[in-house]
């Protein structure tokens, strides 16, 4: 399936999913910008790194001791420079994209403040484009696709009716990762397999509500750190290099409350 589809599918689900439940339970949609220090390590001595600029949509359905449903889209671009193995400079611009739905169920106590967990599992897809620039050797373009499924949870502690802070974890597991190489100038476009490893993602969620009408608004500043690994493993005419990527960032987003 291509972005697109994938994207639509996504969409749709959750709209059949939402509509009917709406009226007897809490939609939030969150927006806003995530910005990250980007490191990206390859076996043989490669290393980038640089910061990277996205935006972040997220539309959940969270209802105390019931079922909840999340979806999240996000895209994000920079630029990241570094060294080769043998020392040569190194220069490229990335674009990540990724989106994933999310089903679990929200556990609430009844405390005057209460605080909450939410397990859940799920489905997403992530692509990256790296694309190679001067002073780099070569203008190679790797473009690397996967879909994962994934387990994690949300939580939170309310300290006030207004003040909430949380922490959230979630793993993924890669399914048929793939990495497309083009422009090469003496090879035709190739896609290499990579081997699946896992990738984790760590925040801190600290959420402020700014009004108690009906219509809440609130906004968040989220802290994070995400792991990702695309394993190495051999194939033609090239083998696919073991690659690491630390990512250290902050979310900033306005959410609404119907």
């Amino acid at each position: 399936m291509t972005f697109r589809s994938h994207l639509l599918a996504c969409s749709l689900i959750m709209a059949v999913v939402l509509l009917p439940i709406q009226v007897r339970s809490e939609v939030v949609f969150r927006a806003g910008p995530e910005i990250y220090y980007f490191q990206r390590d390859k076996e043989g001595g490669s290393k980038q790194t640089g910061a990277m600029y996205g935006i972040r949509g997220m539309l959940e359905r969270i209802q105390p001791c019931s079922l909840y449903l999340g979806l999240d889209l996000f895209c994000a671009e920079g630029t990241i420079k570094g060294h080769s193995g043998s020392g040569r400079a190194l220069s490229s611009e990335i674009t990540d994209v990724i989106y994933e739905g999310r089903i679990g169920y929200m556990l609430q106590n009844n405390k005057a403040n209460p605080s909450f967990i939410i397990p859940y599992c799920g489905y997403g897809h992530f692509r990256e484009t790296n694309a190679f620039r001067p002073p780099s050797p070569l203008p190679f373009t790797f473009i690397d696709t996967f879909d994962y499924t994934l387990i994690g949870f949300l939580s939170g502690f309310n300290f006030t009716p207004l003040l909430s802070i949380g922490l959230n974890f979630e793993t993924r597991f890669m399914l048929n990762g793939k990495s497309k190489l083009t422009n090469d100038p003496d090879f035709d476009d190739t896609t290499l397999i990579m081997n699946n490893e896992l990738q984790a993602r760590l925040e801190l969620p600290i959420t402020y509500n700014l009004s108690r009408c009906r219509c809440r608004t609130e906004v968040q500043l989220v802290p994070f750190y995400e792991y990702r690994h695309f394993g190495g493993r051999e194939g033609f005419p090239f083998d696919f290099i073991d690659t690491k990527f630390n990512l250290i960032g902050l979310r900033f987003t306005l959410g609404c409350r119907f």
